[in-house]
């Protein structure tokens, strides 16, 4: 069983970020909530810090400043995250650079981290997308990126797994969060995004939170190296009648 120490949080300031703090709060964990402004996460109770997570140092601080006021870090989740939407050869060199920084960067600066700081073990969770394993157009930036996340989580896992120390990741299909509204505040993309999706609607912040809740929870102590697809079948089936 881990040690219930606090649950430190990356990128935590958006839908996903959101409800997963909900319910960590029911569950009274304590909780370090970062972002690049710091945040505000009223009505919950959580330390907000600030934190760029592109920069491995800071991240570093940021975990060792939780390790020194709560004992130990037994969770750690990286949220931070982009979409980007456009085919290879639209995609400039400089958005190619800052989609591998705030997202693959921002994974190893995690796992770096959590190697230095979580001796006792614990569970670390990242994010990837639905994209990385299956070939969608117009996803080539982000779906190279998330795709770099699952195979450094893989390799995480093997090296960490005598520590006690797990990590997972979690690969949504498109989530109805402020990062994806210049996808659904159009009703005509929302309405072929939802029939995308073999289950006929896109995601709720929820239902990414309770995928990562279940991965930082001992009922998951067991699993390690693991992408679980919370996409709406997106990523394994295809939408038929009956």
């Amino acid at each position: 069983m881990t040690e219930q120490g606090c649950v430190v949080v990356i990128g935590g300031g958006g839908g996903i970020g959101r409800a997963l703090l909900e319910r960590l709060s029911r569950e009274n964990r304590p909780c370090v909530v970062a972002s690049r402004d710091g945040g505000n996460h009223g009505g919950l109770n959580v330390e907000c810090e600030v934190c760029d997570a592109r920069s491995c140092e800071q991240v570093d601080a940021l975990m060792k400043g939780a390790t020194e006021r709560h004992g130990s870090v037994s969770g750690l989740v990286n949220l931070a995250g982009s979409i980007i939407l456009k085919p290879a050869h639209l995609i400039s060199e400089d958005e190619w650079n800052e989609t591998i920084a705030t997202n693959l960067t921002t994974a190893f600066a995690t796992i770096r981290a959590a190697g230095k700081h979580m001796r006792r073990g614990g569970s670390v969770v990242l994010v990837s997308t639905v994209a990385a394993a299956t070939g969608l157009p117009n996803h080539e930036a982000i779906a190279a990126a998330k795709a770099g996340v699952e195979g450094l989580a893989r390799s995480a896992a093997a090296t960490y797994a005598a520590r006690k120390l797990r990590c997972n990741v979690v690969a949504p299909g498109l989530v109805d969060t402020p990062l994806a509204e210049r996808i659904t505040k159009s009703e005509k993309t929302l309405e072929h995004s939802r029939k995308m999706h073999p289950l006929g609607r896109i995601g709720e912040p929820g239902d990414v939170a309770s995928g990562i809740e279940f991965l930082l929870s001992d009922r998951s102590d067991w699993m390690t190296g693991q992408v679980l697809g919370i996409d709406g079948g997106l990523g394994s089936t295809r939408a038929g009648a009956v």
